[in-house]
């Protein structure tokens, strides 16, 4: 967690400039790396259940008693775990967002970016900067070494659980709705979420087939493997089926261009009913109001450049593929549990 300065640090370091406020730049990187490795330690599960002291954690860890020291120390003034003085525990953030017990972990989503995301930044940020593209994208990369598919998926997956509720209350089904779509739909988990609010609904996942292992997890542990499956593919050139009353595009736009998701659009027109519903998920260029979101969209932003090559679209940009796609009824929702400048995006296909 980034460090939170009291009100005669704020008014030093940002409002006066008194001092080198840069610095807070480096505490919050190095909070990254310590807390990626109290997860890699398993530090955090320890404490899931009970307070221990640093002798306890340190038998249990098998590690060095005075690093592990200086590790909780470095925590606990992150706000990570909290201690009398003789006895550690998780803080109620750490509970909620970064252990196993937890609906809301985000953990995968932090070892996504310790072990994939940011090594990638690392090789290509400056040629992405320079060039406008990385000389491959991350997805490329992926699939060299299969094992970041899942890696990633994971990832995504917890990123999802923070906001899946939110967005499946959302979602306007046709009356009526019995066959849904997923493209490009990954880790299934916003599927899955909507099969159990409608009993009636059945679904296919279809992306990758690399990108389709945690998918089938979820599907198992959630007890819907007769409703929920999962099918391999390119959906840029792969048949996707037909007749069905809703399709998700979730977290894909970013990654093309507009004559892209205009032809993607006009696929997952082709894929549903008259009547039939699209429901596009995305973080959206313009959407975000806050200092923390503009912050939060700008490092989207350079993401998807040094990751992908790509970059942000605007709602504008959504209407006009929609448009081009005779998609009508055109609406919004903002998502705001989540990363800022999560939108979701209902149309509603034409003749129906």
């Amino acid at each position: 967690m980034p460090v939170n300065p009291n009100f005669l640090e704020r008014l030093l370091l940002l409002r006066l400039n008194k001092g080198p406020t840069p610095i807070l730049d480096l505490f919050g990187a190095a909070s990254f790396e310590a807390v990626n490795l109290a997860l890699e330690m398993g530090v955090f599960e320890e404490l899931m259940e009970e307070d221990l002291s640093i002798g306890e954690l340190v038998n249990r860890l098998n590690a060095n008693k005075n690093g592990v020291q200086m590790l909780l120390n470095f925590l606990d003034a992150q706000g990570y775990v909290a201690t009398d003085g003789d006895r550690y525990w998780n803080t109620r953030m750490t509970a909620k967002w970064l252990t196993t017990a937890s609906e809301t972990n985000m953990a995968p989503w932090l070892t996504f970016w310790n072990e994939l995301v940011f090594p990638f930044w690392d090789d290509y940020l400056e040629t992405a900067v320079r060039e406008g593209n990385p000389p491959q994208t991350i997805y490329e990369w992926f699939n060299e070494e299969p094992k970041r598919w899942e890696t990633a998926q994971q990832g995504f997956r917890a990123a999802a659980s923070i906001i899946v509720e939110e967005v499946v209350d959302a979602i306007n089904l046709p009356d009526g709705a019995t066959r849904m779509l997923d493209v490009g739909g990954g880790h299934g988990l916003y599927t899955i979420e909507l099969c159990r609010n409608y009993s009636n609904l059945s679904a296919i996942v279809f992306d990758y087939p690399e990108a389709l292992e945690v998918a089938r997890t979820e599907i198992g542990e959630a007890g819907v493997e007769n409703r929920v499956e999962v099918a391999g593919g390119d959906y840029w050139n792969d048949d996707l089926g037909s007749d069905y009353d809703v399709a998700f595009v979730f977290n894909i736009i970013h990654a093309h261009d507009s004559e892209e998701n205009s032809r993607l659009f006009k696929r997952v027109s082709e894929a549903l009913k008259p009547g039939g519903q699209i429901a596009v998920l995305d973080q959206l260029e313009g959407s975000a109001r806050t200092p923390v979101g503009k912050a939060g969209i700008g490092f989207v932003g350079l993401t998807y450049l040094t990751t992908l090559g790509a970059e942000l679209h605007s709602y504008d940009d959504v209407r006009e593929w929609l448009d081009t796609a005779e998609f009508e009824n055109i609406r919004r929702s903002s998502i705001r549990r989540g990363g800022p400048g999560n939108t979701l995006v209902q149309a509603t296909k034409s003749g129906g």
